[in-house]
């Protein structure tokens, strides 16, 4: 306590001298002069990044961080008129999939950053030092060794950083243990097949043959928000490679279909649990979103990201809720889905050397470690998952995170989503060609295409 009454009397000293701090050199003046710092997120808790805030102002007494919380459909419209009026933010979090989109509004990290630390000579003297540090940021050799693979794959284009992870985040199973329970099924599913066998037994249907109980949601694509996510699993879990640096590629060998092309079998799989006609049948597209009816008790296994467990539990306190790693087609080489968020430096802004050293600050090692824990997440730093693989809560997403990889890095995920939407809804529907392999081709190699404008 006594260490921030001294900065804060620093600091009051600093803002109401002014030119007049006594034995501070006009560089010195210049490098202590008061900072403020906007700083917009989406989906990282708050709290915490406030916490955080108020931590390196301990360090950096001149430097005032506001955090500002934008909603993710809001972004692009807010980001791009703040930037036009010359009113944009210091610091962004940058959803992985929108980088490509953004970069060039954004300021690649430096080697260096230089920042003035500033501190009392002496106990019984009001006369401060400072001290300019140069910082070194983390090189293109850290985020390859420190971080699990795809912090590298994402935050790196062409040679530069463009962002540091507070966290990281692959997809998982929730399952309501209660449900399962009244299905007399006492153990959960440990692999598809299983899980499979336990939709069955979960689904129930009325009189009228409508579905008052889903044992999952899977197969449609408006009410299920990570329908692009999971359909790019199946599809790597079958074996499917979806893009080879700049080229998509997921439509590949379809010149000539086969109905054992494993971008088949993936899209079947995904669909089937939405056709009433196979006996897996269990979700259609007059549910309601499949969180929503997740949190009502209404759906057994749901899939999600780790940033979901605070959404259920603050909507659904009183669901016995577990959380199983995702299933695995091919144990010995398994694939996941990468979702998280860079913290990254706004090109326009006035103070890029404190507004990197804040982001060099607070994605340290020691600072993830505090932030993942508060807010269970899993860390995107190597060293720290085996602690975390420890924690009942995060085992299942911590034990995923060095092989989840995001396959999406073009300019538009919109797009893209929208193509791989399009693509479920043309192959639900019913044929009207006596060459139904070829439609389905047709289809995926459209989808394929306008995903490719993007790239």
């Amino acid at each position: 306590m006594k260490k921030i009454t001294i900065l804060t009397t620093v600091f009051l000293l600093l803002t109401t001298m002014g030119v007049g701090c006594k034995g501070l050199s006009a560089e010195q003046q210049a490098a202590v002069k008061s900072v403020k710092l906007t700083y917009w997120t989406i989906y990282n808790d708050v709290d915490q990044l406030e916490e955080l805030a108020g931590e390196y102002k301990k360090i950096r007494p001149y430097v005032t961080v506001e955090v500002r919380q934008i909603r993710y459909e809001e972004f692009d419209n807010l980001f791009s008129n703040a930037l036009a009026d010359d009113l944009g933010p210091d610091i962004v979090s940058m959803y992985i999939r929108w980088l490509r989109q953004y970069y060039n509004r954004l300021s690649p990290m430096p080697s260096t950053v230089n920042v003035a630390r500033v501190f009392k000579k002496g106990k019984y003297t009001d006369e401060v030092e400072v001290v300019i540090d140069t910082n070194n940021m983390p090189t293109e050799r850290d985020i390859k060794t420190q971080y699990v693979s795809s912090v590298y794959e994402n935050a790196v284009v062409n040679g530069e950083v463009y962002g540091l992870p507070l966290a990281v985040d692959s997809l998982a199973v929730f399952y309501n243990k209660d449900l399962l329970d009244k299905a007399n099924i006492s153990e959960p599913p440990q692999n598809w097949d299983e899980f499979v066998e336990a939709v069955k037994k979960t689904t129930k249907f009325n009189s009228n043959g409508d579905i008052i109980q889903s044992g999952t949601a899977l197969g449609t694509v408006q009410n299920i928000d990570a329908s692009f996510d999971l359909l790019s699993l199946f599809m790597m879990q079958s074996g499917v490679k979806m893009s080879s640096g700049n080229a998509v590629t997921f439509s590949s060998g379809l010149s000539r279909p086969e109905p054992s092309n494993p971008t088949f079998k993936a899209l079947q799989f995904y669909t089937d649990f939405a056709r009433p006609t196979k006996d897996v049948y269990t979700w259609n597209d007059q549910m309601e979103n499949a969180l929503t009816e997740f949190v009502r008790g209404k759906v057994v296994f749901y899939f999600g990201y780790a940033y979901d467990l605070p959404r259920i539990r603050a909507r659904a306190p009183q669901m016995n809720l577990e959380v199983l790693p995702m299933f695995q087609l091919n144990p010995e080489d398994p694939k996941n889905v990468a979702n998280y968020w860079l913290e990254s430096v706004v090109k326009k802004s006035k103070h890029q050397d404190e507004a990197w050293d804040f982001v060099r600050f607070i994605t340290s090692a020691q600072n993830v470690k505090k932030y993942t824990e508060a807010v269970s997440r899993p860390s995107p730093y190597r060293s720290q998952i085996a602690e975390q693989q420890e924690d009942v809560q995060l085992v299942p997403f911590a034990s995923q995170s060095l092989f989840a990889e995001n396959w999406y890095r073009g300019r538009n995920i919109d797009v893209a989503t929208e193509a791989f939407n399009e693509l479920v809804t043309g192959y639900m529907a019913p044929y009207d060609t006596s060459k139904p392999l070829e439609r389905d081709a047709r289809l995926l190699i459209n989808a394929a295409t306008r995903v490719q404008q993007t790239m």
